[in-house]
Order: structure tokens, then C-alpha cells, then sequence
């Protein structure tokens, strides 16, 4: 079961709390560019996926991450804007609102760490995804042997990709991609997943170098399981929803990744 995180006392939150501005005009190299946009359609995603940018004024800490979010989903501006473009998310009682969340890994900063597909046998050499016998596994149908590797826990395929490796968020960018919504048209070969899975990538997280040259990623990543009593997450329960919080502590830019899936009938 995945830690989900309900508060952290190490570092008290501001005394008059985070405040929050939507910054309307961000844009993005991915969700409604001309290229990525019609991609995200054809595999299901259309009007119920949204990705936004807001500016938090206080500094955020990995200790005050909690709080922040507790506010966040608290704040009124916030609550307007994000009831514009995502149509299952909903908050009620904002005072209930205690968020309930999982800390995504952003270790794997390389495309390589999703090259265990092709070494499992999911995807070949040119880039083919293997198909199987379609089965049903929560709802969710499994037509290949990515699927099954992300979402089958009994396969022998499923030890593939450890624990700790399903926690990066590099892994679900690609897996939300891969599974997309109701009326997706997937496709037969990886390369556009992968692209998509890069365009994502860069869109919301924010790195730098470090001393040694490495690649270090500066976001923290927060992914998002519930509103407490005080609001509706999603609009229909289903393994393939995700709400992803992501802040730049650097540039106070809190980003938002949501698709709340709706079944076709």
C-alpha cells in the first residue's frame, strides 16, 4: 500500500496561511500545443484532461508541502479556476478539506529507466508493442504487454518495474499515457508514447545542475488521492484518474496535472 500523507509538523506553515495566483497565460509544450494536443485526443483524454499553472507567494518547503496543498484546495481563486477546466473536481466545504497524498520519485531523470519494457519483451527491438489476449483487470482492458507490466500485479511481467520504481513519476507520466481515457486509440508503437512522456516531463518539472553536472530535478511532486470530507476528487472512481500537484520551491510556480476519467456510457 502506498504511504498516503495526511500532515507533517516539522516546519509550521505561514500564520496567515499560502495564498495563490492563477497565472493565465502559461503555456505549455504538451497539453494544447498544436503537435501533443491531438495526440491526447485520439487517446481519450479531450476536455476532461487539464494542466494549469498558479504562483504560491510563500516559500514551500518539503515540510510545509501538507499545508500547502491543504490550502491550496482551500483557496477560493484556486477553487474557480480549477472548476473551469476540470469537470469532476469539486470542493464543497473548503474548511473539510484535509488532502490526502503520495510523494512521487523524481530520481529517473533519463529516458532510458523506461527501456525495461523492451528488455521484458513488452515492446521489440523497432518499437512494437506487443499485443496479448484482451482481458478485463479492474475495468481497465489490458490489449498489451505494457498494460499488463504497469497493471497486472499477478503477471510475471509485473516485477519488471520494483515498487520503488513505480513511485517515479516519470513511470506515470508514461503509464497515464499509455492507458488515456474511454474512447482511447492506442497505438501500435512506442515512439509517440515516449515523445509525449518527454514533452510532459519537461512541461512540469523544473531541474538544474548540479555541482558535478548531473541532472537534479528541484520540484517536489505530490499526487494527489482525496479532498478529505471538504470536496469530490474525480467523478467516477477508476484506477485510471490522476491529479498531480507539482511545485517549483525555486520559482513559486505550483502546476496542476488532472484527468478525472468518464466512461463513454
Amino acid at each position: 500500500m502506498p504511504l498516503l500523507i495526511e500532515e507533517l509538523n516539522e516546519e509550521a506553515p505561514p500564520e496567515e496561511g499560502f495564498r495563490f495566483h492563477l497565472l493565465p497565460d502559461a503555456r505549455f509544450a504538451s497539453f494544447g500545443s498544436e503537435k501533443v494536443q491531438p495526440l491526447l485526443d485520439k487517446w481519450g483524454f479531450g476536455p476532461d484532461m487539464a494542466m494549469c499553472t498558479f504562483r504560491v507567494e510563500q516559500p514551500v518547503t518539503p515540510d510545509t508541502l501538507q499545508a500547502m496543498l491543504n490550502d491550496f484546495f482551500k483557496s477560493r481563486e484556486v477553487i474557480h479556476a480549477l472548476s473551469q477546466i476540470t469537470p469532476g473536481l469539486r470542493v464543497f466545504s473548503p474548511d473539510k478539506v484535509q488532502v490526502r497524498w503520495e510523494r512521487m520519485s523524481t530520481k529517473a531523470v533519463s529516458m532510458t529507466f523506461l527501456n525495461k519494457f523492451e528488455d521484458c519483451g513488452a515492446v521489440g527491438k523497432a518499437g512494437h508493442i506487443r499485443g496479448r489476449i484482451e482481458e478485463d483487470f479492474e475495468g481497465v482492458p489490458i490489449v498489451n504487454l505494457i498494460r499488463e507490466v504497469i497493471l497486472c500485479d499477478e503477471s510475471d511481467l509485473y516485477d519488471t518495474f520494483s515498487e520503488q520504481d513505480r513511485k517515479e513519476f516519470l513511470f506515470r507520466i508514461f503509464s497515464h499515457l499509455i492507458f488515456g481515457g474511454a474512447s482511447n486509440q492506442w497505438e501500435d508503437h512506442v515512439e509517440e508514447y515516449f515523445n509525449v512522456t518527454k514533452a510532459v516531463y519537461k512541461d512540469l518539472l523544473s531541474v538544474r545542475r548540479t555541482d558535478t553536472g548531473d541532472v537534479e530535478v528541484v520540484s517536489h511532486v505530490a499526487s494527489v488521492r482525496s479532498l478529505g470530507h471538504g470536496g469530490q476528487l474525480f467523478p467516477k472512481e477508476s484506477p485510471l484518474n490522476f491529479c498531480y500537484v507539482i511545485v517549483d520551491p525555486i520559482m513559486r510556480h505550483v502546476r496542476v496535472w488532472y484527468f478525472g476519467y468518464r466512461p463513454l456510457w
